[in-house]
């Protein structure tokens, strides 16, 4: 199993369980807007995990992008409620370092990279009988 594959993955896990963590224990009350953040944190680590690593064109952001529109989704969302507290200001900024660190996490695909090699013929010796 090579752990570089999965690095935006368990970088993203890692964040969304300290955001969980900070939720618990920063006012020792979650209230139903943070419930509502931490499933959305909790879609975007599936949305990034699900999301294959490519390795060419626009489609290598695919990760990134999910984050990205995760953290952007938190935002809007503790913006547009009733004040916004200090375990969502918190939430916001875990999901926007969550989102930086994917995109900055290099890609590696699991397709191995193939090298073409050009062959060398040998003669075979020739018997000195």
């Amino acid at each position: 199993m090579n752990i570089g594959h999965y690095a935006k993955s368990l970088l993203y896990i890692a964040l969304a369980a300290v955001t969980f963590l900070v939720t618990a224990l920063a006012d020792s009350v979650i209230e139903t807007q943070e419930l509502i953040n931490l499933g959305i944190i909790l879609a975007g680590a599936i949305g990034v995990y699900l999301v294959p690593n490519l390795p060419d064109s626009v489609a290598k952001y695919g990760k990134g992008a999910v984050a990205v529109a995760t953290a952007a989704l938190i935002a809007i969302l503790s913006f547009l409620g009733d004040g916004i507290s200090t375990s969502e200001w918190l939430q916001v900024g875990i999901a926007a370092l969550a989102a930086i660190g994917v995109v900055i996490v290099p890609n590696e695909s699991k397709i191995p990279v193939v090298a073409t090699v050009d062959a060398v013929v040998v003669p075979a010796p020739e018997d000195a009988h």
